[in-house]
């Protein structure tokens, strides 16, 4: 589903990402982590297209990121940011927010299928006329789910999608996310800082150091810590320290 190819991303003289390489097949959740400054959400913000400056390649679905119409990238991938409250407008009720994309995009019935996402994400039909700021930071975060699935995407890119949360909310919302998975067969991509939050969603996973990719592993990799790079087994003894 996304083909990743000696990507590398320059801001001015720095180098951000530097000759990244991986796959992410069809239905798998594949997780990026690394200490901050990584690279990390450059990559996320890559394949979203929000940076247009790049060398290497980016395959969404089998389409170049490069030359797919801007509205034809949407409808495939999808991206959900770290903090909720942020990315909803405050002036917006939540039906509104969720309505304009689909009415932007052109597609049909937009009040009826707003109603259908709240319900998608378990919250009601009421919370269509609430603003942000009457919202829990859980439901928030929904509501950017919701928004992000209006477009009937295929790839989710989820940067950090649960570190403003409680932890009591982080697992519903991650249960939330592993359940729409599973019913819409969606592809994630997720960046965190927390590796338990890696182990639990992810297939498989690369570890990000000073803008390269030093390792791959799977999820069984990273429980039996079979690493073979020193920094890969830094980062789970730092992640064990602070647990």
């Amino acid at each position: 589903m996304i083909q990743i190819d000696k990507l590398t991303v320059r801001f001015g003289p720095t180098t951000v990402v530097r000759d990244a390489n991986f796959q992410v097949a069809a239905g798998e959740c594949f997780g990026l982590v690394g200490e901050s400054g990584s690279g990390k959400s450059t990559v996320l913000r890559a394949v979203m297209g929000l940076v247009p400056d790049f060398s290497g390649a980016i395959l969404v679905d089998g389409f170049d990121t490069r030359r797919t119409p801007r509205r034809d990238l949407i409808a495939r991938v999808q991206m959900v940011f770290q903090d909720p409250y942020s990315s909803l407008h405050p002036r917006y009720p939540v039906g509104e927010a969720l309505a304009e994309v689909m009415r932007i995009n052109r597609i049909p019935h937009p009040e009826q299928r707003t109603v259908e996402l709240l319900e998608l994400i378990g919250l009601t039909e009421a919370h269509r006329f609430r603003f942000p700021h009457e919202l829990s930071g859980g439901q928030r975060q929904r509501v950017a789910i919701a928004r992000a699935l209006a477009l009937n995407p295929k790839v989710l890119l989820l940067d950090e999608p649960t570190s403003a949360l409680d932890v009591s909310i982080q697992a519903e919302v991650l249960n939330l996310l592993n359940r729409l998975r599973r019913e819409l067969g969606l592809t994630y991509v997720i960046v965190s800082h927390n590796l338990a939050v890696i182990s639990y969603m992810c297939d498989r996973l690369a570890v990000m150091r000073m803008s390269e990719v030093v390792e791959t592993l799977t999820r069984e990799d990273l429980v039996a810590r079979r690493m073979t790079h020193d920094y890969s087994r830094a980062l789970v003894a730092a992640s064990e320290r602070a647990g």
